[in-house]
């Protein structure tokens, strides 16, 4: 990574471009003062005296802040440091103010012989270049300032990227926990139907585990998919679960058409169909329905997933349908949507369980 950022020389010559005209207005208010006016002649050589005193800092500000940058990279002492950007400085302004003096004086005509003289030299020098070497005092303050606060922010971004991409590993390790969970629930209910003697069934709802296992294979690596896939997964599920309670189990979809293109997290509603079968249908002697609706609510995707209450006088108890299919659930919306999620339960309810999800509303883009 780069040790600081690279100057805008546009915004640097505008800026100094700027304090050039600055100059020039105030040695035209100077001169107003007086009580004199311009002449032609001098018009020319406020402008061309002033704007080369501008865009000669224009050009030594990116210098400088290389000179500063380097010599921190070279040297730890900063008393060798600030005796080097001394030396450099009255150096640097000192060529830059004889070239000033001398070579506009000459060429506008105001150029005398005295100023060849040690005193006149010393005389001019020691205004300008006084000036100017508080100049290159400010720009290297600001040099330095820029560069901290730069590096600041790159330390930032970069912290930033570290918790991004330790956000995104967790999910995939959630995923991760939620599929094997899925399979392992899967293929208990086929144990359960080879237990029971119903070999037959278990090969078909092995068949049918097999058709949803190739189809989350196929969007392997995807965090977000379009909701009528997810419905796919979910009826795929109840569909081998109902090999197993057969008419006892009665799945029911119904989704507005929009809501169908809309993207969730992949297997979001896996969870919450096997803990509508787990704690409502498998608690049942009669048949019972798993329905999941959803709805578009302004802004948000509405997902529900509710059963029929359970007989024989079983309750769910609060955190009995937490187990780690849910609580996967839980942290996974926690990590991609933050605060910007919604996730309740609402148990032991006359019309039975009922789960509602919202989500922040993220259509799929067009094809």
């Amino acid at each position: 990574m780069p040790e600081t950022r690279r100057l805008n020389w546009r915004v640097v010559l505008g800026l100094w471009t700027a304090l050039g005209f600055l100059l020039i207005l105030q040695s035209y208010v100077t001169t107003a003062a007086d009580g004199r006016a311009f002449t032609l002649t001098e018009h020319a050589y406020t402008w061309v005296a002033q704007m080369y005193r501008a865009w000669l800092w224009a050009l030594l500000t990116p210098l400088i802040f290389r000179l500063r940058r380097d010599l921190n990279r070279r040297h730890q002492s900063v008393a060798v440091i600030g005796a080097l950007h001394f030396l450099g400085a009255l150096t640097v302004l000192a060529v830059g103010n004889v070239v000033r003096i001398w070579a506009i004086e000459i060429s506008f005509g105001y150029w005398k012989l005295e100023y060849l003289s040690l005193k006149s030299v010393y005389s001019q020098l020691s205004v300008y270049t006084l000036i100017d070497f508080y100049i290159y005092w400010a720009v290297l303050l600001v040099a330095y300032v820029t560069d901290v606060n730069w590096q600041k922010r790159q330390v930032e971004l970069r912290e930033e990227r570290l918790r991004t991409q330790l956000a995104q590993a967790e999910l995939a390790a959630l995923k991760q926990q939620v599929q094997p969970h899925f399979l392992f629930n899967s293929l208990n209910a086929v144990a359960a139907l080879m237990r029971e003697g119903e070999s037959a069934k278990a090969v078909e709802a092995l068949a049918l585990l097999s058709t949803l296992l190739r189809q989350l294979m196929n969007h392997a690596g995807r965090p977000e998919i379009e909701l009528w896939r997810e419905f796919d997964y979910a009826q795929c599920y109840l569909s081998v679960e109902q090999v197993r309670f057969e008419d006892k189990l009665v799945p029911h979809f119904d989704a507005d058409e929009e809501c169908l293109n809309a993207l969730v997290p992949t297997l979001i509603l896996q969870p919450l169909v096997e803990n509508a079968v787990k704690h409502g249908i498998a608690q049942r002697r009669t048949p019972g329905r798993v329905s999941v609706t959803a709805r578009r609510a302004g802004g948000r995707l509405r997902l529900q997933v509710a059963n029929d209450p359970a007989e024989g006088g079983h309750h769910v108890r609060e955190g009995e349908s937490h187990g780690i299919g849910l609580s996967a659930t839980r942290t996974r919306l926690e990590r991609t949507f933050g605060p910007h999620h919604r996730l309740d339960c609402a148990i032991n309810g006359p019309d039975g369980t009922v789960i509602t999800l919202e989500l922040p509303w993220h259509p799929a883009p067009a094809a």
